[in-house]
């Protein structure tokens, strides 16, 4: 056979092996915001200790992203 007809077998196969790795290590899920679980929008309500039945709220973007839904 001829050396270049290998090669280019042999480097298909390297691409192919290269894309179906980094589409395992490169999930969706990788770089997502822990605040917003990655949506960029939050609704947030927690106890406010200063108000007897009172209510902090935190609604709308994300501040730690600032929308982005990831870092």
């Amino acid at each position: 056979m001829d050396s270049s007809f290998i090669f280019i077998i042999f480097m298909g196969i390297a691409v192919i092996i290269f894309f179906v790795v980094s589409g395992r290590t490169n999930s969706k899920g990788r770089n997502v915001c822990n605040r917003c679980s990655g949506t960029g929008e939050i609704n947030e309500r927690w106890p406010d200790p200063d108000k007897a039945g009172g209510w902090h709220r935190a609604e709308g973007t994300c501040p730690k992203c600032k929308g982005k839904g990831r870092f």
